[in-house]
This record gives C-alpha cells, structure tokens and sequence, in this order.
C-alpha cells in the first residue's frame, strides 16, 4: 500500500455557465435584497397620493382647491364645482346658469349644510358683486336697450340680403347667436361691472379671412352691442379666432363667451383696436 498522504482535493474554479443551477438562483436571490420595498404607501407609513383638483369657478374665474372644497358645491344643472356664495349671489342676480345657459328656476336647488365654522367664517376674499356708483341708472338704460334690440328683432335685421354690410360679406349669420350675446352681455355687466370686456369665440367662414373680413365681424358685434354698455365697462376687445373652412354657405360663430381677462395676446395684433 502506498503510505503518501491523501491530498485534499480543491474545486477548480468554474465559470458562471458552469456554475450549478442552484447557486446562482442564491445569488440572484440575494441580489434582490438591495432594492426598495413595493409595499404600498399605508404599509409604508405614507399617507395616500392625492390626485390634484384643477379646476376655475366659471364665476369668479378663480382656482377651486382640493382644500376648499367644502365651501363650494355643483350647479344642480350642468354638475360643476362653483364657490357656493359666488353661486347663491349669481342665482340671486340673474335667470340663467352661467356654464351651461340652463334657467335656474326651473332646477332643484342643491341642499348644501354647512357648518357652524362656516357659518361664522368671514371669507375677506369673496367677490362683491355691487354696481360701482353712479351706474345705477347706466344699468337701467343698458337693459333699455337691450329690450328695444329684441323688440325690435335686430338679431333678425343686422346681417342679411340688402342690408349694410351684406355685400362686403354676402354669407348668412345665424340671428340666435346675437340673442345668447345680449344674455351673456347682461351676466358681464352683473359679475364684473367696471372690467374690461373681452368677447372670446370662434368665427367659422367660407373665404379667407382677411384684415377686412374680419373687420365687418367686429362691427356687426359693435352694431349688436347696447351704447349704454361703455358706461359700466372699462373697455371692450376682441379675441376672436377666425378660420376659413372649405364647402362652408355661410358663417358659423361658436364658443362665444365673455370674459374680464384677454386669456392671451391677439392672434391678429394688425387689426389694432379691435383687439
């Protein structure tokens, strides 16, 4: 019998393909523990991710916040968040929703508790809504006025076959849309009386619109606008974009709104004036 002694055999050193399966799935294991937890927020301690709340009270045009919430309320008619007294003091003052045009005494008025912290809150940045002074009686002669335009169907009189400006813009008008601008004008004068006045919309027509096209729009909106009315505004302004659509008989005008602020420069700043 040999009496060498046993040498103690070492495992040469394999490559990873070589390695069994077994040790790398260890390691692959192991690895895992550097990266972060997936347990959710609550189990993490964390409180919940709030989804932003983005979204202007279409009366005082100012931010809703999530925090404030339980001082506003949806219309009853169209579903949208409004700050609850700058909707009391518009169904107080006027028939017709502001958002959606709907006549507010034909709705369920939304039954909103508050409590007693609301009640005996203060809210030093609420709206007024007073007429400033001495346009009392320019209110009255501005309603006047509008009267006498329906009265006298000047919607149906201002823009057709024969009538002034007829042949520098030979198109037909729907009339309806200078019945919604005398509502939407009698809203501007009551929510933000001594502001500037900008009419914002959409003019749709069958030529391109020109420097001079768009000059008989303004005016048509000019011919439909009381006098009475510059006497409880700052100023009026356009910001009307206009687009030439193809196979068009006549001019479409939508999306007509009226608002304190121009939302913008003029797309057309060589109209002067006008914009």
């Amino acid at each position: 019998m040999s009496t060498e002694p046993r040498r103690s055999r070492r495992p040469r050193s394999q490559s990873p393909e070589e390695q069994p399966r077994r040790v790398r799935r260890r390691r692959h294991a192991r690895s895992h523990d550097d990266e972060p937890s997936r347990r959710s927020r609550r189990l993490r301690g964390q409180i919940p991710e709030e989804t932003l709340l983005q979204q202007v009270c279409f009366i005082c045009q100012r931010d809703i916040h999530i925090d404030s919430l339980a001082m506003c309320q949806r219309t009853p008619c169209c579903g949208v968040f409004t700050h609850r007294r700058c909707y009391q003091e518009m169904e107080r003052r006027v028939l017709t929703c502001g958002n959606c045009r709907r006549v507010i005494d034909d709705i369920q008025p939304e039954v909103v508790l508050e409590t007693d912290e609301e009640m005996g809150e203060d809210d030093d940045d609420a709206a007024t809504f007073v007429l400033p002074s001495g346009s009392n009686r320019a209110f009255v002669r501005f309603e006047r006025e509008l009267e006498r335009y329906r009265s006298e169907s000047r919607p149906n009189h201002c823009h057709h076959e024969g009538s002034y400006l007829w042949y520098e813009l030979p198109y037909d008008l729907d009339p309806d849309i200078w019945r919604l601008y005398y509502v939407r004008l009698r809203n501007f004068v009551i929510l933000f009386p001594d502001r500037d006045l900008y009419i914002h919309g959409i003019v749709q027509l069958p030529v391109e619109p020109t420097r001079e096209v768009r000059a008989i729009l303004y005016r048509l909106f000019i011919y439909n606008t009381p006098f009475a009315l510059y006497d409880l505004i700052r100023i009026q302004r356009f910001r009307l974009f206009f687009r030439r659509v193809e196979g068009l008989r006549s001019i479409v005008i939508q999306f007509v709104h009226l608002l304190p602020y121009p939302g913008g420069p003029s797309t057309y700043p060589e109209d002067g004036l006008w914009t």
